[in-house]
C-alpha cells in the first residue's frame, strides 16, 4: 500500500504552517473574507449553513486502518463524532470551528493526509476504480499511474489557477466504476493493435445544471506521452475557458462551443510542439517502482475443502456484499453504510474504529471507498467471511442492501448545505422505509437510486437508474426526476421524466417508477435495458396519470 514519502510529509507540514499564518491574519481582522475565501478553498474549506465543512483528500479511494483510526480521532476532537463520504471517494466533516483547522490538519499529516485542491479552481483528488488490481480482465492497475500524474499536476504552477475546478478520473477495468465521462478528464487505459499500453482520453463531461457526457479527444496516447499530452489539454483550457462567465467556468462549456474536433485539434497542435520534451516523459523507472509498491499484499491460496456457513441472513447479505476476486482463495466485500434512518454516506466515529479494526482482521489494513458511499475490504479471505459478518452483525455494520434500491447515494442537501434548494437525507430514509422488505428488494434486483439536493449534482443523480433533484418551487421543495442515466457499461445522461413532483408525493411517484419496471421487464433485464426498450411514457402515465 502506497505511503507518503518522509519528503512528502515535510510538505504537508509546511503547508499546514503557511495556511496557520494566513487564517491567524484573518482570524484578527488583517485579512479580509474576500481575500480568505480562496485561500481557504484551496485547502478544502467551505462555508456552510451551520459551519465550515471541510473536505479530506482520500486518493484514489485507498485508506489504511490508521488513517480510518485518524479520521475518528478528527470526528470526535473536532466535529460531532462522524464524517460522510462523498461520490469522489472523499469524506467531509461538517461541523468545523474555524479557529480550530490548523490544528486540524496538522493532525492529519501525522497520517499522510490532507485536504489541499479538495475544493478551488486547480485539479482535484484523482479518482480510480475502487477496485483497482482486485478483478479479472482489467488491462492494468491504475493506481500508480493516478500517483504519477497526481504528483505531476498537484501545484503545477501553470494550472494552479483555471478557469474553473478541475476533475481527473483514471480507470484500467472493464466495467466503469470511476465514470470517467462525466469527469473534466477521464483517462482510460488500453492497449493498441500492437498491444502497447495508453491511454484514451475524455474530455469536458461533468453533470450540474448542464450535464454533459465528455467525447473523445484521443483514442491512444502513449504511456510514456500521457504528461505532455494532459498538459496540452489543461493548456487549452487555461487558455481559453470561459472565465468571464461564472456559469460557464468549466471545460465541458469550452469544449461545447468550440466542438469536440476542434478543441482536440487544438490540443493536438500544441501536443505536438511539447510531446518530445524529455521533462514531460513519464518516469517509466519510476512507474515500475510505483507498481511494485502497489502490488497486492495478497498471493493464492487453496481452500480445498473449505465449505461456507448455510446461513438465510448471511446468505442474503453474500449475496448483495461480496463479489469474486482475481486472486483464488480470496473475495472483495462491499460494506453498505445505509441503514434506515442514518444520513446515507455518513460514518460515526465508533463504525470507523471498528471497521479500521476489522481491517486489520480482515483485510490487510487496507479499505477503499466508492462513489456509492461505501466501504470496501479488498482483501478477505473466503474462509473468513462469515467471521466478518458476525463481526460486522455485531456492530450494526452488516447491512446488507448493496446493489439493491435500498442503497441510495446522497449529498448532505439542505439540512447542511447552504447551496441546497431541498433535503435529501430525509427522501433518502421515507424511500427506505416504503422499500424496507428485504424480499421485495431482492426481486426488483439492482436499482438505484441517487438524490441531489440541488443542480450541481454532487450526488450524481444524472448517471442513475432513478435520479432525483431537490428544487424549489414558491417556497416547497420539489424534485425533478431523471430516469436511467448509467455509466458502468455506457455512459448515458438520464432522460426528465417530466414536471417536478412535490416532496409529500415523491417516494409515491419511485414507487410507481419500480412497478412500471418490474410489470415489464424480461428476464435478466436491468432498469436501463427495460426503459430503452418501452420508452419514457409508460413510467411518465404512471407517475402524471
Amino acid at each position: 500500500m502506497y505511503k507518503y514519502s518522509e519528503k512528502d510529509t515535510q510538505f504537508l507540514i509546511e503547508r499546514v504552517d503557511q495556511f496557520e499564518k494566513q487564517l491567524n491574519r484573518h482570524l484578527s481582522g488583517e485579512l479580509d473574507e474576500d481575500k480568505f475565501r480562496s485561500l481557504r478553498l484551496r485547502n478544502g474549506l467551505y462555508m456552510e449553513l451551520h459551519a465550515h465543512m471541510l473536505r479530506i483528500a482520500i486518493p484514489y479511494g485507498i485508506l489504511s486502518s490508521e488513517q480510518l483510526r485518524a479520521l475518528a480521532d478528527v470526528a470526535d476532537k473536532y466535529d460531532r463524532g462522524f464524517g460522510h463520504f462523498t461520490t469522489r471517494q472523499n469524506i467531509q466533516f461538517n461541523w468545523i470551528q474555524l479557529p480550530e483547522i490548523a490544528n486540524l490538519l496538522r493532525d492529519l499529516t501525522d497520517v499522510g493526509l490532507h485536504a489541499i485542491q479538495t475544493s478551488g479552481k486547480a485539479t482535484r483528488n484523482i479518482t480510480a476504480d475502487p477496485l483497482s488490481g482486485l478483478t479479472e480482465g482489467e488491462i492494468e492497475d491504475a493506481r500508480p499511474y493516478c500517483e504519477l500524474i497526481r504528483r505531476w499536476f498537484n501545484l503545477h504552477p501553470e494550472f494552479s489557477w483555471l478557469p474553473g475546478k478541475f476533475k481527473i478520473a483514471i480507470n484500467g477495468a472493464k466495467l466503469d466504476e470511476t465514470a470517467l465521462r462525466i469527469h473534466d478528464l477521464g483517462l482510460r487505459l488500453v492497449k493498441n493493435k500492437k498491444g502497447e499500453l495508453g491511454f484514451s482520453v475524455y474530455v469536458g463531461g461533468g453533470l450540474g445544471a448542464a450535464a454533459m457526457v465528455g467525447p473523445e479527444t484521443a483514442s491512444f496516447v502513449p504511456v510514456e506521452d500521457i504528461l505532455s499530452y494532459l498538459e496540452s489539454t489543461m493548456r487549452i483550457y487555461n487558455l481559453k475557458g470561459r472565465r468571464d462567465h461564472q456559469k460557464k467556468l468549466r471545460i465541458k462549456f469550452l469544449v461545447r462551443e468550440l466542438g469536440a474536433s476542434e478543441f482536440a485539434r487544438l490540443v493536438d497542435e500544441d501536443w505536438q510542439e511539447t510531446k518530445d520534451d524529455p521533462e514531460l516523459k513519464l518516469n517509466l523507472k519510476e512507474l515500475q517502482s510505483l507498481k511494485e509498491v502497489f502490488a497486492l499484499p495478497i498471493k493464492p491460496l487453496s481452500l480445498d475443502g473449505f465449505k461456507d456457513v448455510a446461513d438465510f441472513n448471511y446468505g442474503i447479505w453474500k449475496k448483495n456484499n461480496v463479489r469474486n476476486h482475481k486472486v483464488s482463495g480470496y473475495s472483495i466485500v462491499n460494506i453498505s453504510l445505509t441503514k434506515p434512518g442514518a444520513a446515507p454516506g455518513d460514518m460515526t466515529s465508533e463504525q470507523m474504529r471498528v471497521l479500521a479494526k476489522l481491517a486489520d482482521q480482515y483485510s490487510s489494513g487496507e479499505l477503499r471507498t466508492t462513489k456509492r458511499q461505501t466501504i470496501v475490504f479488498p482483501f478477505v479471505r473466503q474462509d473468513q467471511i462469515h467471521k466478518l459478518w458476525k463481526s460486522l452483525e455485531e456492530y450494526g455494520l452488516d447491512s446488507p442492501h448493496q446493489g439493491t434500491l435500498a442503497q441510495i447515494v446522497a449529498c448532505p442537501g439542505r439540512d447542511y448545505c447552504d447551496l441546497a434548494k431541498a433535503v435529501s437525507i430525509p427522501i433518502a430514509n421515507r424511500v427506505q422505509e416504503r422499500f424496507n422488505d428485504m424480499n421485495r428488494l431482492l426481486d426488483i434486483g439492482d436499482l438505484n437510486i441517487n438524490i441531489s439536493g440541488c443542480e450541481n449534482s454532487c450526488a450524481h443523480h444524472h448517471i442513475a437508474d432513478i435520479g432525483l433533484l431537490g428544487m424549489q418551487k414558491k417556497g416547497e421543495e420539489y424534485y425533478q426526476i431523471t430516469l436511467a442515466g448509467e455509466t458502468l457499461h455506457e455512459t448515458n445522461i438520464g432522460k426528465k421524466l417530466g414536471p417536478s413532483v412535490s416532496s409529500d408525493d415523491i417516494v409515491d411517484a419511485v414507487e410507481s417508477i419500480v412497478n412500471v419496471y418490474i410489470d415489464n421487464r424480461k428476464k435478466n433485464e436491468k432498469f436501463t435495458d427495460v426503459f430503452k426498450r418501452i420508452g419514457i411514457d409508460a413510467f411518465k402515465e404512471k407517475v402524471y396519470g
